[in-house]
């Protein structure tokens, strides 16, 4: 099967675990990836809130990531905290050379773009002139994480929108996940969603959760922008989804639960490719 997977959070386990990505214990890597006949794999640099320096620690993570990739993996490079910009636009540019196509503008926390979801801060002049920028050099803005205040104000000024992994606030009420009101105004900017397998912005019946995410999306009329966004690598998964090698048992389960291929496919692989296909 074909798979695109919009977030996962390896290249930080990868950096800090001194581990390869042929052959790991983490849940992804070039040998588990092997079952996939086309596989994109999102591969965002995470940064703490605390972290000194990020800018040099995002291109030791990266330089980290693009020297042990291998294998049939089609990497796409995104970098998850807009502290690595370090309140200096100039840094963009830079993302831009290093192939950056997302940029996740916060984590849960603050910064000096806009609020994460354990924040009441809004979108700054400095956040707005980011995106702005961002849209001129056509990379992706990553809405997941944001609060509400930030997330308004944030989709309405991006070009490219999107939520790399967050799931519908209508099915499991968390803070990360999305109102409907979000959810269609990323549908408007055809934008994507990619579902997140974490438990906590989930639920505890995996399987059961995952499809009534998908059908609610369906009913907003959102056919053509769900995707996935694991977070693999980020968070403690549940036990049916513990590495990527549990995807295909996924497509099938939600198969024999009544969803047509044609939809799966575009959940699992073709939506988050035509969003990408011109960053």
């Amino acid at each position: 099967m074909n798979f695109f997977d919009l977030h996962c959070d390896t290249a930080y386990e990868m950096y800090v675990k001194k581990q390869d990505f042929s052959k790991n214990n983490l849940a992804v890597s070039g040998e588990k990836g092997e079952i996939f006949e086309n596989w994109y794999q999102t591969f965002a640099v995470w940064l703490p809130e605390n972290t000194k320096n990020p800018f040099n620690f995002y291109k030791a993570v990266l330089c980290n990531l693009k020297a042990k990739l291998c294998g049939n993996v089609k990497p796409v490079f995104a970098v998850e905290g807009g502290t690595v910009l370090e309140e200096k636009i100039e840094n963009l540019y830079k993302l831009k050379e290093d192939d950056i196509k997302i940029l996740t503008l916060t984590w849960n926390g603050e910064n000096a773009i806009a609020g994460g979801v354990k924040s009441d801060k809004g979108l700054t002049d400095f956040g707005k002139a980011v995106i702005k920028e961002m849209n001129a050099l056509n990379m992706a803005v990553d809405l997941s994480h944001l609060n509400e205040k930030s997330f308004y104000k944030a989709v309405e000024i991006a070009k490219k929108p999107l939520a790399t992994h967050s799931n519908c606030k209508e099915i499991f009420n968390n803070p990360r996940n999305l109102t409907d009101d979000q959810i269609k105004l990323i549908k408007e900017k055809k934008g994507i969603i990619g579902l997140n397998f974490y438990p906590q912005f989930l639920g505890d019946n995996f399987y059961d959760a995952v499809y009534e995410n998908i059908l609610h999306l369906c009913d907003l009329g959102c056919e053509n922008n769900i995707a996935i966004g694991s977070d693999f690598d980020g968070a403690d998964m549940p036990n049916e989804m513990c590495d990527i090698a549990k995807i295909p048992t996924l497509y099938a389960v939600l198969k024999q639960k009544g969803l047509q291929d044609d939809l799966l496919q575009k959940i699992f692989y073709i939506n988050a490719y035509n969003f990408c296909l011109n960053l």
